[in-house]
């Protein structure tokens, strides 16, 4: 009789710890897809409101680098959004369907990311006259920062495990197993990241002083705003891969990618705004104006205190 009661007992005991582990599972997994729709949801918003700026700055102007780089930041997220979709909204997820689309996901997000910072540094190359030792010297480092992120990426593929949902009620994919590896990646992100700081703060002293400009003020505003958001947003993924459960590492994952794609873009788009209204104001001898801005522009070479000029980026 004894023993039935132990017996008894444990399986209560059992059960309960099944209930817990079922509600933390549903908890994580709606945190996750919370995070998923808010980020397609800044996606969409983005558009919506910068569509005609979009068009008359950037889809009329000519081809260039900066234009493909917008493009492929822009719109490659779309991919990412989908997938991610996919993978925490399906019921009863097979395995190895996640894997696949975890895959794809991470494969996506890394391209996305690699070109945003692309992007950055071109800008950064703007701000320095294109002088071809920042030219050189930043385009190495954002390749051995590729190629030094394909390793661990690939092994965090690789070992990546998922399982079946412990339950039918909790939707998408199951997480088990990944590589810590994955930190690699968004350590040597803030380090780039903190270099691209580093030389705008650096050359906003150079520049910014006694100046009045304002695609100047706007350079190092703007870009210097954008950087401390990613930053702080890649540090927060990073305590997330160090603290949070296996099911929840990509918890930041779509909101990095979607962050590092509206910022840059944003970026690019006030530059090229501030760019031809100086432009139109110049032509109307100083007079301000708020007219539609023409896509065929460029950005110019004002003198700054006689120190130096900021070369032109191309449309």
């Amino acid at each position: 009789m004894r023993r039935r009661l132990d017996s008894l007992k444990e399986m209560i005991k059992l059960s309960e710890m099944d209930l817990n582990y079922l509600i933390h599972s549903v908890r994580d997994a709606r945190a996750i897809g919370y995070v998923v729709v808010a980020s397609a949801t800044i996606m969409v918003y983005e558009w919506s409101i910068l569509l005609e700026q979009e068009v008359s700055l950037i889809w009329y102007s000519p081809w260039s680098l900066v234009k493909v780089l917008y493009f492929l930041s822009r719109y490659s997220q779309i991919l990412d959004i989908g997938v991610h979709f996919q993978e925490h909204i399906q019921t009863s997820a097979d395995p190895k369907i996640c894997y696949i689309s975890h895959d794809i996901a991470t494969v996506s997000s890394g391209l996305g990311i690699a070109v945003s910072e692309l992007i950055l540094i071109v800008r950064t190359c703007a701000l320095y006259g294109n002088s071809k030792r920042i030219i050189y010297g930043l385009g190495l480092v954002w390749t051995i920062w590729v190629f030094g992120n394909s390793w661990p990426i690939v092994k965090f593929m690789k070992t990546s495990v998922f399982e079946h949902q412990v339950s039918a009620l909790i939707p998408g994919c199951y997480l088990t197993k990944a590589s810590p590896l994955i930190l690699i990646c968004f350590v040597s992100l803030l380090l780039l990241e903190t270099l691209m700081v580093v030389l705008t703060v650096w050359k906003a002293f150079k520049l910014f002083r006694g100046s009045t400009n304002l695609l100047i003020s706007r350079f190092f505003r703007d870009g210097i705003m954008y950087y401390f958001c990613l930053f702080t947003l890649t540090l927060a993924n990073v305590l997330v891969i160090l603290l949070a459960p296996h099911d929840m590492l990509d918890l930041l994952d779509t909101l990095l990618r979607v962050s590092h794609s509206t910022l840059c873009c944003r970026l690019l788009l006030g530059l090229r705004e501030t760019a031809a209204i100086a432009d139109i104001s110049a032509q109307r001898g100083g007079m301000v104006t708020t007219l539609p801005v023409s896509g065929q522009m460029e950005f110019g070479t004002p003198a700054v205190n006689d120190e130096g000029a900021m070369s032109m980026l191309e449309s």
